[in-house]
């Protein structure tokens, strides 16, 4: 791991301004992938093992086709994967699933008139609760730092897989995105996912126009449950997204919270509700 530099806030936040621009300007990905009836956008730890497991289950109902034989390998892309991954039914709708974050041109009318892009679903989580999860996930294996150097993160994107400065930039474009095309462009938490798992998978379904129908997104959500799916991890993959309840240490100090809210205060553009400062800021979905 690529130890994360010590920068001052002032040089933190102007190295973050730069690497969003480098990247805004030529990761233009998304705009190559158009061929689709759908595309389910993730923030990373923001349910997308379980969302998808769930999407693909009621497709696999309503279809009459295998669902995938496990949610965290390769055969989780099967009926939803990423836009490089070979379709296995090209009969069923082609939805793609992704976590990357939108250049600029994205949102830019003129370009969205040259080149027509399929409706996206964007799944968002409660930033604290996103950094825990990735730093459980990741520490020892791949985190050599304790849990204060982590929540500083680093805005060159260089040393973690997530962290904060990554989210503050998936929120700040997809906010960008979201409130220049609302229709197109469906935000969901995970949070309220968690609570009505029924209700928003309808909603990704509608926005989709995928018409599973009732049985096979009851299908979907029975699929969900955590002992099934725990129950269909690929015992050769380390990873597992479905841990116990209260797996982990990691907690946020006094000085951890104050050092988040900083940067918060500094670079997010978009909320999504969360209220993370005193007035709404951006995007409230």
């Amino acid at each position: 791991m690529a130890q994360p530099p010590i920068l001052s806030a002032e040089q933190a936040d102007a190295a973050f301004r730069a690497h969003c621009l480098e990247r805004d300007s030529t990761n233009l990905g998304l705009l190559r992938y158009r061929d689709y009836q759908g595309f389910l956008v993730t923030g990373q730890h923001s349910g997308t093992h379980w969302i998808k497991w769930m999407l693909s289950h009621a497709l696999a109902h309503k279809y009459d086709v295998p669902p995938p034989r496990y949610y965290n390998n390769a055969s989780s892309n099967d009926l939803i994967g990423h836009p490089k991954h070979p379709r296995q039914y090209p009969n069923l709708p082609r939805i793609a699933s992704t976590h990357t974050i939108p250049p600029c041109a994205f949102q830019w009318g003129w370009v969205r008139g040259m080149l027509p892009l399929p409706p996206y679903v964007v799944v968002v989580r409660n930033i604290p609760d996103v950094l825990i999860s990735n730093y459980e996930k990741w520490r020892g294996a791949r985190y050599d730092v304790d849990f204060s150097t982590y929540v500083a993160g680093d805005p060159t994107s260089k040393a973690y897989v997530c962290d904060v400065w990554w989210y503050v930039h998936f929120l700040n474009r997809w906010g960008e995105v979201a409130r220049r095309w609302p229709n197109e462009t469906l935000v969901l938490k995970y949070e309220d996912f968690r609570d009505d798992p029924l209700t928003n998978l309808t909603r990704i379904d509608r926005q989709f126009g995928l018409n599973l129908g009732e049985a096979s997104l009851a299908a979907g959500i029975a699929a969900g449950s955590k002992d099934i799916m725990a129950a269909h991890q690929d015992p050769s993959v380390e990873e597992r997204a479905v841990r116990p309840e209260g797996q982990g240490e990691a907690a946020f100090s006094e000085a951890d919270k104050a050092l988040l809210q900083g940067i918060l205060d500094r670079n997010l553009k978009h909320d999504f509700g969360y209220g993370y400062f005193d007035k709404p800021r951006g995007f409230q979905g």
